[in-house]
C-alpha cells in the first residue's frame, strides 16, 4: 500500500468517526438541506453586484436596484435562521423522531439570545438583524444541538404529553412539543439573563469577542497574516465566519496601510506595504478556502450528487463567491476538507508575500475590486499583468490541494449512490 493510499484510509477513518457523532452529522446534513438558499443567494449577488459600471447605472436609474439587493439579503443574510431550524430539525430525525416542533423551538430560542431595540416599557421595537447571517452561524450551532438534544430527551422518555390515536398526527405533534418548548423557553431566557449580567451582553457577542481578542494582539506583519488566515479559516469550519471576524479585527492595522500604498501609487512613489488587506483578498481571490479548484474537481466527480453541486457552483466559485460550496458540499464541519481549506489560502498568501519580497510580483498598490470580479481579471485590475498570471496559477493549485481529499468523498458517496440504485 502506497503512503497516499495509507493517507486516504487514515483521513477516511479519522473522519467517517467523526461524521457518524449524530451532533456532526446533524450540522452538516442541515447545512446540506440549506443549499438551495446558499445557492439562490449566489446567483442573486452575482445579479446585483456584477461589475459593470453601465450595467450598475442602470439598476441604479431604473429602480431596479431596490430589487436586486433582496434575495441576497434574505437567503445569506439570514442564513442563520436556517440552519438553526435545519440542524434542529435533522438532529430529532437522527433519533428517529419528526423534528419540525424540534426546529420551531431552536429558532425561538435563537431569537430569545439575540439582542433587540427595546421600548421604555420593554417591548421589543427592532430585533437585531446583524447576527441573522454567517457571523451568527455558530450561536445557531450550539442553540440548535442544545434545543434538539433537550426536545429529544423528552420525547424519548415519554416527558410529553400524549393525545389519544383518534387525534389526527399533526394536532398530536403539536402538543408533544409543548412541554420541551417550555423548557427550551425558559433554558434560553436563563442563558440570555447570565450573560446579560457578563460584559459582553449577549451570546453572539461573546462568542464573537472571545475568537476575536486573542487575533487583535497580533500587528500587521506577515506572520501576523499568516497566523490570521489559518485561524480564520479554521473557524469556518467550526461555523464561525472567519472573513469576517479576522478581517474586523485587522481592518483598523490593514486599512492605514492600504490608503498609504494608494497614496504612493498614484504619487509614482514605491509602495511601502507588503502586508495590506489587498493582500488578504487579492492573494486568495476565490472565496474563503480558495475552493475555485474544489469545484473543478467536483465537475469530475463519479457521484452524481457532488458533479451536479459542482456544475452550479463553479461559475460564482469564479467570481469569489463560494457559500454554495462551503455550506452545500459542506466544507463547514467537515474534517476531510479542514486540512486543504486550511493550507491552500495559507499556502497562497505565503507565496504572494515572497513573490513580491523576491521582486517578481509588484507590491499591491490598495486598488479594491469589487465583489463579482472574476478571478484572474480582480488580479489584473487589483495588481496588473503578473497578479493575474499568479491567479491563474492559484487555481491549479487549488485543484491539486482539493483532489485528493475530495477523492475520498467521492468514492463514499458514490458506493452509497451505487447501493441505492441496488436496493
Amino acid at each position: 500500500m502506497s503512503f497516499t493510499e495509507k493517507l486516504q484510509n487514515g483521513v477516511q477513518r479519522f473522519a467517517g468517526g467523526i461524521q457518524s457523532n449524530k451532533y456532526i452529522m446533524s450540522i452538516t446534513n442541515g447545512l446540506m438541506s440549506v443549499f438551495p438558499v446558499t445557492m439562490a443567494g449566489a446567483i442573486a449577488s452575482l445579479i446585483n453586484g456584477l461589475p459593470i459600471p453601465a450595467y450598475q447605472t442602470f439598476l441604479t436609474d431604473t429602480g431596479l436596484k431596490a430589487l436586486t439587493v433582496i434575495p441576497n439579503e434574505i437567503t445569506n443574510g439570514l442564513l442563520s435562521l436556517y440552519i438553526v431550524f435545519l440542524v434542529a430539525q435533522k438532529f430529532a430525525e437522527a433519533h428517529r423522531i419528526d423534528g419540525t416542533s424540534a426546529g420551531l423551538l431552536a429558532l425561538m430560542a435563537f431569537f430569545v439570545v439575540t439582542p433587540y431595540q427595546a421600548s421604555e416599557t420593554g417591548t421589543m421595537v427592532a430585533l437585531s438583524i446583524r447576527w441573522f447571517g454567517a457571523t451568527g452561524l455558530f450561536t445557531a450551532f450550539i442553540i440548535a444541538l442544545l434545543v434538539g438534544k433537550i426536545y429529544t430527551e423528552f420525547v424519548v422518555k415519554g416527558w410529553i404529553i400524549k393525545m389519544p390515536e383518534s387525534v389526527p398526527p399533526t394536532v398530536a405533534k403539536s402538543f408533544s412539543g409543548f412541554v420541551p418548548g417550555i423548557v427550551v423557553l425558559f433554558v434560553a431566557l436563563a442563558i440570555k439573563g447570565l450573560v446579560g449580567l457578563t460584559p459582553f451582553g449577549d451570546l453572539h457577542t461573546m462568542i464573537f469577542a472571545l475568537v476575536a481578542t486573542p487575533l487583535r494582539a497580533l500587528g500587521g506583519t506577515f506572520p501576523a497574516m499568516l497566523i490570521a488566515v489559518i485561524a480564520g479559516h479554521l473557524l469556518w469550519i467550526f461555523g464561525i465566519h472567519g472573513t469576517m471576524v479576522v478581517y474586523s479585527v485587522f481592518i483598523a492595522i490593514w486599512t492605514p496601510l492600504g490608503v498609504e500604498n494608494l497614496a504612493a501609487f498614484n504619487a509614482g512613489l514605491p509602495i511601502p506595504h507588503l502586508v495590506t488587506g489587498s493582500l488578504f483578498f487579492q492573494a486568495v481571490a476565490m472565496g474563503s478556502g480558495a475552493t475555485l479548484g474544489l469545484a473543478l474537481a467536483m465537475l469530475k466527480a463519479k457521484s452524481e450528487r457532488y458533479r451536479t453541486i459542482g456544475k452550479l457552483a463553479v461559475v460564482p466559485n469564479a467570481l469569489g463567491i463560494n457559500e454554495p460550496v462551503i455550506f452545500g458540499l459542506p466544507v463547514v464541519m467537515n474534517p476531510i476538507l479542514a486540512i486543504p481549506f486550511m493550507l491552500t489560502p495559507a499556502i497562497i498568501i505565503t507565496a504572494a508575500y515572497f513573490l513580491m519580497v523576491t521582486g517578481i510580483l509588484n507590491p499591491l498598490p490598495g486598488i479594491a475590486t469589487p465583489l463579482g470580479t472574476p478571478i484572474i481579471v480582480a488580479g489584473l485590475i487589483g495588481g496588473g499583468w503578473k497578479w493575474a498570471i499568479f491567479q491563474a496559477l492559484t487555481i491549479v493549485l487549488s485543484y491539486v490541494m482539493y483532489k485528493p481529499f475530495f477523492n475520498i468523498m467521492d468514492k463514499k458517496a458514490f458506493e452509497e449512490e451505487n447501493q441505492l440504485v441496488e436496493a
